[in-house]
């Protein structure tokens, strides 16, 4: 078999559809197997890494950890290898006999052997970045191997690989996808989880953990550890039935099994379909008698729905290529056909780049002399060592020339920014109720508040001192500023955050209750009790400074 030369059935978005399909239409008789086998393993990650990461005395029993988290690798990859069989039963029609203990033990060891590869052969071939399709498509054919038929382990070997060669745009194609509906599951699982405490505590008034965390929630490792592990039993299930549908039909290009599979179908009513069928006849025999006239179906309409059965989609696929190009081309959906034409204009750009690269070469092969230019063969691999080596250089200098020009461009950004900021807020209406402590950053607040009270304007000083503390607990993200929050939801908000510095959350308050009397009230506040509010302001940042 030649896995280059056979075109694949169907695409790489008709195989993700179909899986999910066939996953909804069989999702109690397939999900079990393989949850029962991917959440403990999962949970007990989750409980390893939070556990050796937190634990003083983790080092004393770290083997044994490790050597409970292999034991439920080896039990998830035994569910998978089952759920993968239960999905090829769901295609042929078959019934899964339960296996004997001695095929268990097999599948036990063949899939250890293998699979505890994976953790090596993965990121190596991620590096490389070539291989990786073929070993990725490889540790999955190797799961959905168990087809009935007793393997060993250089059976099962050569069976996943000549699979994983089988179709190799279609197996590249399928990676990018589900790496971009992991990267959106993983953002949507991520935001909701963020947010939905948040949402509680707006609604109810409860407060958490998660909600007192704020922002430090998504800097913890083992938050997104948790939220890795979600994604992963998300979308799993769906890569592992769409590989092995791809092993299906791979199989099915020498032996026909999706057409015998299609034939079960058929054969599993034909009892029923006969007696409907018995019961319509009898049910038109007296009609038929009693007509005059006798209607039969003309040669041009049987030509017609002939035409239409032969070319539907799931039978253009064994037709000649030229027989059903303008059917693919009129049955793609706008996806599809937007995806096809990322990956043509992809390819010729590659080839482009290509041409480019060894019209380069050719040039610098060119400056040499001629001598060298037409050595032997035995200085092939010099020549090949030196394209190499230009080649990494030249995506080196590509890359530092990418980012010199991002920090250049980023700089004049934040530069072009503060200087407009600095010319539309340079003098702040402190009269104003709808000024926020955020619009100006804390040391500005402090020129303004100092200018003020050289111009014995104290009340307006003590403000511009006191949005100058709350943007500088804002920088310390111990209170977030916001239009609608008043002056004690600020010292709440300050005591849940930093309940561990007391003494500055004493100042506080202290200091609110003379700015509300001078601010709010009739009272007029002396160049002594603002000298006093400056040095409690003053406290506050050399308490948190600390």
């Amino acid at each position: 078999m030649n896995p280059a030369g056979k075109k694949p059935p169907k695409s790489a978005l008709a195989v993700i559809e179909e899986a999910t399909c066939l996953l909804r239409a069989s999702a109690n008789k397939l999900l079990f197997s393989y949850y029962l086998g991917s959440i403990p393993f999962v949970l007990g990650f989750l409980y390893f890494c939070l556990d050796m990461s937190r634990s003083a005395r983790a080092h004393e029993y770290s083997a044994a950890a490790a050597l409970g988290m292999a034991v439920l690798f080896i039990w998830m990859k035994y569910w998978h290898t089952v759920f993968a069989f239960r999905v090829r039963c769901e295609l042929t029609g078959e019934n899964g006999a339960k296996w004997p203990p001695e095929k268990v033990l097999s599948i036990l060891a063949t899939q250890t052997l293998i699979q505890s590869t994976r953790f090596v052969v993965l990121p190596i071939a991620a590096f490389l970045m070539v291989p990786f399709g073929f070993s990725y498509a490889f540790y999955q054919n190797a799961t959905a191997c168990s087809d009935g038929e007793a393997r060993n382990l250089q059976s099962t070997f050569k069976w996943a690989w000549r699979q994983a060669r089988l179709w190799p745009m279609q197996n590249h194609v399928l990676i990018g996808i589900f790496w971009i509906f992991g990267i959106v599951v993983l953002i949507n699982v991520s935001t909701s989880l963020f947010f939905f405490p948040q949402l509680i505590k707006t609604l109810l008034g409860n407060e958490s953990a998660f909600t007192l965390s704020g922002i430090r929630l998504i800097l913890n490792p083992i938050f997104w550890v948790a939220m890795l592990g979600v994604t992963y039993l998300l979308l799993d299930p769906i890569i592992k039935t769409a590989y092995v549908l791809r092993c299906f039909y791979g199989v099915a290009l020498e032996s026909g099994e999706d057409l015998k599979a299609d034939l079960k179908r058929l054969t599993r009513h034909t009892k029923s379909t006969l007696l409907c069928l018995l019961i319509f006849i009898a049910c038109a025999m007296p009609s038929a008698v009693g007509a005059q006239e006798q209607s039969w179906i003309s040669s041009q309409e049987l030509d017609q729905s002939i035409e239409e059965v032969i070319n539907r989609r799931e039978y253009t696929w064994r037709l000649p290529k030229d027989a059903v190009r303008v059917e693919v081309r009129e049955s793609q959906g706008p996806i599809e056909a937007a995806l096809q034409w990322l990956i043509k204009m992809f390819v010729a750009g590659v080839r482009t780049l290509k041409d480019w690269v060894t019209k380069f070469y050719d040039w610098l092969e060119g400056l040499l002399p001629e001598s060298e230019n037409r050595a032997d063969s035995t200085k092939s691999d010099w020549v090949g060592s030196v394209r190499l080596a230009l080649t990494a250089l030249m995506i080196l200098l590509a890359a530092f020339l990418v980012f010199v020009f991002i920090r250049i461009w980023k700089r004049r950004q934040k530069t072009d920014r503060s200087e407009v900021r600095a010319a539309e807020v340079s003098m702040p209406d402190l009269n104003d109720e709808g000024i926020r402590a955020d619009d100006l950053p804390a040391d500005r607040w402090l020129a303004l508040a100092e200018e003020l009270s050289k111009k014995r304007d104290l009340r307006l000083a003590m403000r511009a001192l006191y949005l100058a503390t709350l943007a500088y607990l804002a920088q310390q993200e111990m209170i977030t500023p916001e239009i609608y929050k008043s002056n004690r939801e600020y010292e709440k908000e300050l005591q849940q955050r930093a309940y561990e510095k007391q003494e500055m959350c004493d100042v506080f308050s202290k200091s609110l209750n003379v700015f509300e009397s001078v601010w709010f009230g009739m009272h007029r506040i002396t160049p002594a009790e603002f000298d006093q509010f400056a040095a409690d302001q003053k406290g506050i940042r050399a308490i948190v400074e600390k």
